[in-house]
C-alpha cells in the first residue's frame, strides 16, 4: 500500500476527503455484512454517512472498487499472520502452536468475513482485479505452509507424496470454507470453540504426521 490516498481520478487527496473516504470505507463493510454484496448500491452507502452518491464517486468509480479497497486492507491484516506458521510445530508445543494460528486466523476471518465472502465470490466470477488480491492474500499463508510441509517431507516425518503446495492449499481452503459456514455449523451443534478445535488439530496432523 503507498502512502498517498487518491481519489477515483487519481488525484492525491488531503486529510479531510481521507476522512470521509474512510467512513465512505467503513459502510460499505457495515452494510455488506447486514445485507450482502448482492443487494449494495450507492445509495444505501452514501445515505447510511448522510451524504449523497456525489460524493462516493469523488473516490470510488463503484461499489466493487470500494469493496475491492477494503479486501486490500483485510490482506494488510492477514500479514502478521505468517509469523505463525513457522517450522518446529513437531515440538512438544506443536498442537499449542496450531490453536494460537488458529485463533489468529479466526479473529482475521471474524472480523473481515463479509468482505471475504465478497472478495471470494467476485474472484470466482472471474474478475481480475479481485483475482488479484485473493492470490495474494492466499500466497501469504500458502508460501509459509508449504515450507513446513517441506521441511517435513525432508525430515522423514510427513510421507513423500505430500506436494507441498499442493497441500498448504487443500488447508487454506479447508479454512475458509469452514469459517465461511459457521453459522451453518452453529445449526448442526459445532460451536465456535469445537470448530477452534477440530481445525487445529487438522492443521497440526497434516504438518507435522503426528
Amino acid at each position: 500500500m503507498t502512502d498517498d490516498v487518491l481519489a477515483a481520478d487519481g488525484r492525491v487527496i488531503g486529510t479531510r476527503a481521507i476522512a470521509t473516504r474512510r467512513r465512505l470505507l467503513d459502510a460499505t463493510a457495515k452494510l455488506l455484512t447486514e445485507q450482502g454484496i448482492l443487494d449494495l448500491r450507492v445509495v444505501d452507502i452514501t445515505r447510511d454517512i448522510g451524504s449523497s452518491p456525489a460524493t462516493f464517486y469523488q473516490y470510488f468509480n463503484d461499489v466493487d472498487e470500494a469493496i475491492l479497497e477494503l479486501a486490500k486492507e483485510a490482506t494488510e491484516d492477514e500479514k502478521p499472520l505468517v509469523r505463525l506458521l513457522q517450522p518446529g510445530w513437531n515440538k512438544k508445543t506443536g498442537l499449542e502452536q496450531a490453536h494460537h494460528f488458529v485463533d489468529a486466523y479466526m479473529v482475521f476471518w471474524d472480523t473481515h468475513h463479509a468482505v471475504l465472502r465478497a472478495r471470494n465470490l467476485k474472484a470466482e466470477e472471474g474478475n481480475r482485479h479481485f483475482r488479484a488480491v485473493r492470490t495474494e492474500a492466499n500466497l501469504l499463508i500458502m508460501n509459509a505452509l508449504a515450507a513446513m510441509v517441506t521441511e517435513g517431507v525432508n525430515a522423514k516425518r510427513l510421507p513423500d507424496s505430500l506436494d507441498p503446495f499442493t497441500t498448504a492449499a487443500a488447508v487454506v481452503a479447508m479454512c475458509e470454507r469452514l469459517l465461511a459456514f459457521q453459522p451453518e455449523m452453529a445449526k448442526r451443534g459445532s460451536d465456535k470453540n469445537a470448530i477452534r478445535n477440530t481445525l487445529a488439530t487438522l492443521l497440526y496432523g497434516a504438518l507435522t504426521g503426528h
